[in-house]
């Protein structure tokens, strides 16, 4: 399994729209209907937003290739740029992450 990770910086006090830009756009919906998705997360970082993480689990690295030249992919960034900070950094490198070892809760209630 394949982790990907991207860091976006927001401009200032944009960070929650750029989140609700990622459900407006169902970007995680899409993402989840490409073959090998497996989960995608939108975080945003406490306590003001400073960064959104957007992070996926892929089956392979040709499950995460086929998202990246998937319809719409483009327009997305294209659509995004307003929302995020001026520079070469707004937008960071796209990591992937081999999955070496992971541990869930068998039971799908988890006490509190």
């Amino acid at each position: 399994m394949i982790r990907s990770v991207l860091s976006l910086k927001p401009k200032a006090g944009q960070s929650q729209e750029l989140v609700r830009f990622f459900e407006v756009r169902k970007i995680p919906e899409r993402a989840l209907a490409s073959p090998g998705c497996l989960g995608v997360e939108v975080q945003n970082l406490l306590p003001d937003g400073e960064e959104v993480l957007v992070t996926a689990l892929w089956a392979s690295v040709e499950s995460y290739e086929t998202w990246l030249c998937s319809v719409g992919r483009h327009e997305d960034g294209v659509q995004m740029k307003p929302l995020l900070a001026e520079g070469d950094d707004a937008v960071g490198p796209a990591r992937l992450y081999e999955v070496a070892r992971f541990a869930t809760h068998q039971s799908s209630s988890v006490p509190r």
